[in-house]
């Protein structure tokens, strides 16, 4: 009877963490096909002035919330398809490459040179060096008509587009100096040292969930930073573990290897041209959105944060401290 309680409690788990609870009382997020916005997790969590139109409360959905999730699920489209679902190579990207998710495909990271790397170098993969097998079908034009926005930090654009059909491909030990098993999310990410440019990062990776539609912990994560020096997150690196019970790898120590991925994501980047949190344009009068409202209570339930308050006639302050010349407030000693 012990026995058959651990299994119970461990597939429970499993299930608890592939998945987040919407309450009853909502229908829907906001994102799915047929979901009505006012019967919606975030209708209510807009707040907007008294003279603001339903139409404009709509559209700040649309622009800052959920609903900018939207056109990256119905644009989703196939690059690539072997036709075998277990052993076959499958890449499927939204528009501009913002957002990809793939199975058996490889890169190849010969060109990631440390004599000549540095951060966010954007043409370390060359011809020959990503692709899968696309038997069935490989759309290259539609790939080239994706990579129109390739920007710093804005898409997969140099990262997939060399990608190429192998016909011959497949995941085994003689095509692969490492093989990633598990699921693995590929994240390109903004400085770590900055509170808001890097929570562009998280929110866009839990928003990037909502669209492949799992939560899952057991997955592997892969810095993809081009420094010498890898990607230090000393300052917000907890946030992670919300994510991934594993620690993330980075890229520059799989320099020279050719590495394949049995299933891989690649998520919306933090700063998109009119993207999620950075250079996002929002109508004036309304704020406050489901988004951000269920991506604080996903950190707090995975990160196990509890809450201790508030406390009567206690007023708690965080002080945020710049080092520029210009944002630097001269008498931070006093204050600190």
């Amino acid at each position: 009877m012990d026995i058959l309680i651990k299994i119970l409690f461990f597939f429970i788990l499993i299930i608890k963490n592939d998945t987040i609870n919407l309450e009853s009382k909502y229908d829907c997020w906001g994102y799915e096909e047929n979901c009505q916005f006012n019967s919606s997790f975030s209708f209510n969590k807009i707040k907007c002035k008294k003279n603001i139109l339903n139409e404009d409360k709509n559209l700040f959905f649309k622009q800052g919330d959920f609903g900018y999730i939207i056109p990256h699920i119905s644009s989703l489209k196939t690059i690539c398809d072997s036709g075998n679902q277990y052993d076959g190579s499958f890449l499927q990207c939204s528009d501009h490459l913002r957002y990809c998710t793939g199975k058996n495909i490889f890169f190849d990271l010969k060109s990631l040179d440390l004599k000549t790397t540095k951060r966010y170098k954007e043409d370390i993969i060359h011809n020959g060096e990503v692709g899968g097998n696309c038997k069935r079908k490989f759309d290259r034009n539609l790939l080239k008509k994706r990579c129109d926005q390739k920007g710093y930090l804005q898409s997969w654009g140099h990262e997939l587009e060399h990608f190429e059909n192998y016909n011959n491909f497949e995941i085994n030990n003689d095509n692969c100096d490492v093989i990633f098993e598990k699921p693995t999310i590929i994240i390109k990410l903004d400085a770590s040292v900055n509170m808001y440019h890097h929570f562009c990062d998280f929110l866009n990776l839990y928003a990037s969930q909502h669209i492949n539609k799992t939560f899952n912990l057991d997955v592997e994560i892969l810095w993809w930073d081009t420094s010498v020096q890898g990607y230090v997150d000393e300052i917000f690196g907890d946030v992670w573990k919300s994510f991934s019970y594993h620690k993330p790898k980075e890229l520059i120590n799989y320099r020279g290897k050719k590495l394949c991925f049995k299933n891989v994501l690649f998520p919306l980047l933090a700063r998109q041209l009119m993207g999620l949190f950075y250079n996002t344009p929002i109508i004036n009068g309304c704020s406050g959105t489901g988004l951000f409202n269920s991506f604080n209570q996903y950190l707090i339930e995975r990160l196990n944060i509890s809450q201790y308050g508030p406390k009567l006639n206690k007023l708690r302050v965080t002080f945020l401290s710049r080092s520029t010349n210009y944002r630097k407030i001269l008498n931070v000693d006093k204050v600190s």
